[in-house]
Parts: structure tokens; C-alpha cells; sequence
């Protein structure tokens, strides 16, 4: 019975310090924490009716969103995308050079011109803070 107990005390003292060696040297494997870039936006874009929801929701998602929704009832686009692929600024570019004005960026006029005339919004609401946004302007991450 001794000899059974002194085996697994050997054992049990191996198996601590080859785990304490095996800690001490790097060999573990830690998990490192998982930072979130995902960030929730929501800005002022006008537009009028179903057809201005589907064109900037997919303007939205072409500049990278990974969701977009527009409420056709308060001109509010709420983003959510990756910061570290994306910026709000790159989705407001986008949805401006599909020809809707918003609080980063003015659409080109001969953009917004080429809208359906269902689409052509009161262009008196944007925003004085908007720039300028011309289609040679590339959208920045």
C-alpha cells in the first residue's frame, strides 16, 4: 500500500512540475482578449421615399457597412460597421456620391439631377457643415 502511495505522489509532483516548467517557458497558449472595432452611427441623410432608402442603404453597405438602415420618416441612416475597415466619414462620401446630401457630404448636383424625380428631396435641409463632394473625391478609410 506504501508503494502505491509513493507512486502516485511521484506521480502527482511530475505532472506539477512539468506543468510549472511548461508554464514558466512560454509554451501556454493565452488567449488574448478580443477587441471589438464594431461601432453604431446614425446621421442625418435626406431622401424621400422607398426607392432613396434602397440606393443609400446600398451605399451604405458598398463603402462597407456591415448594416444600414434609413427611416424614410426621420431622414436618420443608422450604420454599423467594422472601424478598423470602414469610417462614418467613407459611408457619408458614398451615400453623397450616390446623390444624397447628409451631415458629412453634399452630393454632386449632377448626381442628385439624375436621381428619379420621385428622389429629388428638399436640398434646403442639408446641413451648412457639409462639404463638398465631387465623384473624383475617392472615399478615404
Amino acid at each position: 500500500m506504501k508503494s502505491i502511495k509513493l507512486v502516485f505522489a511521484i506521480i502527482l509532483l511530475s505532472v506539477s512540475a512539468f506543468t510549472t516548467v511548461y508554464a514558466q517557458t512560454g509554451m501556454v497558449k493565452k488567449k488574448a482578449a478580443a477587441v471589438s472595432t464594431e461601432k453604431t452611427e446614425t446621421f442625418l441623410v435626406l431622401g424621400n421615399c422607398g426607392m432613396c432608402k434602397n440606393i443609400i442603404e446600398k451605399a451604405a453597405i458598398r463603402a462597407g457597412a456591415i448594416k444600414a438602415d434609413w427611416n424614410t420618416d426621420t431622414d436618420q441612416l443608422t450604420v454599423i460597421f467594422d472601424s478598423a475597415k470602414t469610417s462614418a466619414d467613407t459611408i457619408q462620401k458614398e451615400v453623397a456620391l450616390s446623390g444624397y446630401d447628409n451631415v458629412g457630404y453634399k452630393a454632386p448636383d449632377d448626381v442628385y439631377e439624375n436621381l428619379h424625380g420621385c428622389c429629388h428631396y428638399d436640398r434646403s435641409g442639408a446641413p451648412s457643415t457639409a462639404k463638398s463632394c465631387t465623384e473624383e473625391q475617392a472615399p478615404e478609410n
